[in-house]
């Protein structure tokens, strides 16, 4: 099936319509220009945010939102899970299943970074033994 453009694709999913691919290597190459597209549109914007940031704390708005992105995705994940699992769909279930737990191990990681931009407090010399 050819891939629609953006447009066409929203109009189809706004009537409840979908489209999917019908072989192994439309999927992949749809998959790899996705990527091909978001390095070129989103790592230079993202690169240039990075580099505008001068101290640890600079980093806890954007971890925050980050945080607060992977956690829909996993919810988002868990869902599709649950409805796979109702529909039969063992190995997307099981596939699923592992992207949830990424995304849900990656909310985790997420606030660990959160919590490392603020600076421990000073320890005395005296107490440190």
């Amino acid at each position: 099936m050819n891939v629609p453009s953006k447009l066409a694709a929203l109009a189809a999913r706004l009537m409840g319509k979908t489209w999917a691919h019908e072989s192994t290597e439309q999927l992949a190459a749809a998959l790899d220009r996705q990527i091909e597209e978001l390095t070129e549109e989103r790592v230079p914007e993202h690169l240039a945010g990075a580099a505008s940031l001068s101290s640890a704390a600079a980093y806890q708005p954007g971890l925050i939102d980050l945080r607060g992105d992977a956690y829909d995705l996993a919810v988002c994940l868990d869902a599709l899970t649950t409805t796979a699992v109702a529909l039969g769909d063992c190995d997307l279930a099981d596939a699923l299943a592992e992207a949830g737990e990424s995304a849900h191990e990656l909310v985790a990681r997420l606030a660990a970074a959160a919590h490392a931009t603020i600076p421990a407090p000073a320890v005395p010399v005296s107490s440190a033994a």
